[in-house]
């Protein structure tokens, strides 16, 4: 996207309902094929590493990492509708690791 667009967006009263926002995602799914759109999700995640990388160097911008970290998070909407993951079972999987993060954090009990 057009950074200084991407910008004036974020300056805009712009706020999609849920309802909404998986709309547009079943009607992109429905108009382009489910192989581009892991395509694109690969393509999406190696930008943010980049915008990650950058910020660890300390030459980063606050605006670049937020609009790859919307495009991550987009692409794995776009992933849990074309693979039919349940949003339950991702939030279970998510836990599940948290879980272990927990007990990694309290000295592995």
């Amino acid at each position: 996207m057009n950074r200084s667009r991407f910008i004036q967006g974020l300056k805009s009263d712009t706020q999609l309902s849920d309802k909404e926002r998986r709309r547009i995602i079943r009607k992109s799914l429905q108009k382009y094929p489910w192989k581009l759109k892991c395509t694109v999700a690969m393509e999406e995640f190696a930008e943010l590493q980049q915008q990650i990388s950058k910020q660890i160097r300390g030459y980063g911008d606050r605006i670049g990492l937020l609009e790859e970290m919307a495009d991550a998070y987009i692409c794995l909407r776009f992933l849990e509708s074309i693979f039919d993951v349940k949003e339950e079972d991702l939030q279970k999987a998510i836990d599940v690791k948290l879980d272990r993060e927990r007990r990694n954090l309290n000295g592995g009990n």
